[in-house]
């Protein structure tokens, strides 16, 4: 397991060297990756579903609005779980990207269910490699998040869901950056590779 990372912001950091040319933000949502990945592609194109300040182009993740071979890299987080047909997706990505670009994609796997608007699936390291065992190369795949970041995940959910309409004072947010912290703290005496939170791969296309 990658004992350091924790958050997905955490992972595309950890793999910003792979983000190079004309890059697709899948499932981009409020764009909150976008200062990363525009550090290192010549082109950012903010891509979801529902239409935003943020957003360039609306549209469907089963069939995107672009040419084939359009794009160097591709990244999505946290997005493949809320898709019905993921399978497709995936041959999507693979449609858009050029030969030798590259796929940068994190999914749950223990965490709470989060329907925006639905939730569908959580993925293992080898299930995430079947997705993407035809048309790619897989170069990474690894999970992130370890046990104590699984707990915090559920509690962040149950009490402090962005889900839910409830009113969240300041001190609930100094509670969460507080357990947060603690639980990063704890994983460090941790040693457990079947208690994970999220799953990442690159893969580069064939």
């Amino acid at each position: 397991m990658t004992h350091k990372l924790n958050r997905t912001r955490d992972v595309l950091m950890h793999l910003k060297h792979y983000i190079k040319g004309r890059t697709i933000d899948m499932g981009a949502g409020s764009a909150k990756y976008r200062s990363i990945i525009k550090g290192h592609a010549s082109e950012y194109v903010a891509f979801d579903s529902t239409p935003g300040g943020k957003i360039d182009v609306v549209g469907d993740v089963l069939k995107m609005p672009f040419e084939d071979e359009s794009f160097d890299t591709v990244i999505s987080s946290q997005v493949l779980e809320h898709v019905k047909r993921p399978w497709v997706m995936v041959a999507e990505i693979s449609r858009i990207l050029k030969t030798d670009g590259v796929c940068l994609l994190t999914a749950p796997f223990m965490a709470p269910y989060h329907a925006d608007p639905e939730d569908y699936f959580r993925y293992t390291q080898e299930g995430m490699k079947s997705l993407f065992q035809d048309d790619f190369e897989i170069v990474e795949c690894q999970p992130y998040g370890k046990t104590f970041m699984v707990f915090f995940e559920y509690v962040k959910q149950v009490y402090f869901s962005p889900y839910k309409k409830t009113r969240r004072g300041l001190w609930s947010e100094r509670f969460l950056r507080y357990l947060e912290k603690v639980c990063f703290y704890l994983d460090d005496f941790v040693r457990n590779d079947q208690v994970y939170a999220n799953v990442y791969i690159v893969a580069r296309k064939k």
